[in-house]
C-alpha cells in the first residue's frame, strides 16, 4: 500500500488495518512456536540417528529462517503503525486548525451581533424618546385646546 493510499485511509480504515497487522503478527508467532517444536521434536530425531552435524545444518536453515520471518514482519508493523500515526497526526492537526478558524469566526460574529444589537437598541430609544416628546406636545396642545374651548 503506498503513502498516497495510506493518506486516503479514514481513521477507522488505519485502525482496522493496524488490527489485521496485530493478527497476522500473532498468527505468525503461534505458526513460529509451532516451527519450534517441531525443529525441537525433529532435534531429537536426528540426533537419535546420529547424525549431529547433519542435524544442526538443517536446524540452522530452519531456524534462520523463522527469525527472519518474523523480524521483516515486525519491521513492516513498526513501519505501518509510524505511517498511521504520521496521518493520524496531521488530520489531527488539520482538525485543530479548523477547531480554531471556526471558533475566530464564531467569535467575530458574536461580536458583530452584540453590536447591531446595540445600536438597535440605541436607535429604538432614540425613536421612542422621539415620539414620546412628539405624544408630550400634541397632550399639550389638545389639553391647551380644549382648556380654551371651555
Amino acid at each position: 500500500m503506498t503513502d498516497q493510499e495510506l493518506r486516503k485511509l479514514s481513521r477507522k480504515d488505519l485502525l482496522e488495518l493496524l488490527i489485521t497487522q496485530g493478527r497476522e503478527r500473532d498468527a505468525l508467532q503461534t505458526e513460529l512456536e509451532q516451527v519450534k517444536t517441531a525443529l525441537t521434536n525433529r532435534q531429537l530425531q536426528i540426533e537419535q540417528a546420529g547424525s549431529i552435524a547433519e542435524a544442526s545444518l538443517q536446524l540452522n536453515g530452519v531456524f534462520e529462517a523463522g527469525q527472519a520471518a518474523a523480524q521483516q514482519y515486525l519491521e513492516n508493523i513498526r513501519q505501518r503503525s509510524e505511517q498511521i500515526e504520521a496521518v493520524c497526526a496531521k488530520r489531527e492537526a488539520a482538525c485543530a486548525q479548523l477547531e480554531a478558524e471556526t471558533q475566530r469566526k464564531v467569535d467575530q460574529q458574536l461580536k458583530e451581533a452584540a453590536r447591531a444589537a446595540r445600536e438597535m437598541e440605541a436607535e429604538t430609544r432614540r425613536k421612542c424618546q422621539a415620539l414620546e416628546t412628539e405624544a408630550k406636545e400634541k397632550a399639550e396642545a389638545y389639553w391647551l385646546e380644549a382648556k380654551t374651548k371651555k
